[in-house]
């Protein structure tokens, strides 16, 4: 309801926090690491909810390959989250898409799995794993909170017809198509990786990421990446600007999103070099110079 609070990865899906937006949902973004949300963090914002007497509707998180960070929570985080949203009374809302796609198949259990107090509600797609057209997800929780749920469901039903293909399609195909779908990303994020490595030298930092389709990239703090995304545009290359997939818009402002799943691996190297031509113009990063250096690196 509008004036609700939730908590959430500070950097996280913008459909995501678009909706919560348009709800009049008072969002806290939680700082993230290498593991994910952090927990010290979590619980610094969840007794400062307290102390004011707010109660967080909910603790929202995509804990395995998350968007946009790709970062992976450990299981011993997992129970720790579980902890202390028990303690504070918040639930956990588990967006768990992209759990498919980690290159090497070795996810944590999911959060719901470890969970035994009920209070975690788990959410997945097909449209990452099987095909992005295929808009068929699903929901598991307790019926408790199911049966309030169904009553809020608002896209006027689920395609019976596609449910049928995916049923179809999964039982004879699903473990062998998500491998080798796997493999394909991972030598597309290769090549992005090279080509930010080739093309913007030092000037952009990123980590590799362990699994999903895109990836989270650190420009010098000069950079506008929303000016950048619309200059960008104007030549033809899309890019998520930071601060679209942010709580803290400043934090983000010289961050973006790069989504390697769709381009071949030459429309990727061409899109990275007009990406860095374009923000070589607007912003002077990077410099000719740089990228020397770092191709003799």
């Amino acid at each position: 309801m509008r004036g609700d609070t939730v908590i959430c990865e500070k950097d996280n899906y913008q459909g995501t926090l678009n909706r919560f937006t348009r709800l009049g949902v008072k969002m806290i973004g939680v700082p993230l690491d290498g593991n994910g949300m952090r927990m010290d963090a979590l619980e610094a914002a969840l007794k400062d909810c307290k102390a004011h007497g707010v109660q967080p509707k909910m603790i929202y998180t995509i804990p395995t390959v998350q968007n946009p960070t790709a970062t992976i929570m450990p299981e011993a985080l997992r129970l720790e989250m579980i902890r202390l949203s028990e303690q504070y009374g918040a639930p956990i809302f588990e967006d768990d898409c992209y759990s498919d796609l980690i290159w090497d198949g070795k996810r944590p259990p999911a959060i719901y799995a470890l969970s035994k107090s009920h209070n975690v509600i788990h959410c997945g797609s097909f449209s990452k794993s099987i095909a992005p057209a295929l808009r068929v997800g699903f929901l598991v929780a307790p019926w408790s909170i199911m049966s309030r749920m169904l009553p809020l469901k608002t896209d006027a039903g689920s395609g019976a017809l596609e449910q049928m293909v995916l049923a179809e399609y999964c039982a004879p195909h699903f473990a062998t198509h998500v491998p080798a779908l796997r493999k394909t990303l991972r030598g597309k994020v290769e090549t992005l990786m090279e080509a930010l490595n080739e093309q913007f030298g030092t000037a952009a930092e990123f980590e590799d990421p362990k699994g999903g389709i895109f990836l989270w990239v650190k420009l010098p703090d000069n950079v506008d990446s929303m000016k950048l995304y619309q200059a960008a545009l104007k030549e033809g290359v899309a890019i998520n600007p930071g601060p679209e997939w942010s709580t803290d818009k400043q934090h983000a402002g010289a961050r973006l999103r790069l989504c390697f799943a769709s381009p071949t691996k030459a429309q990727i190297r061409d899109g990275v070099a007009i990406l860095a031509e374009v923000c070589r113009r607007e912003f002077g990063v990077p410099t000719r110079i740089a990228n020397v250096e770092k191709a003799r690196a």
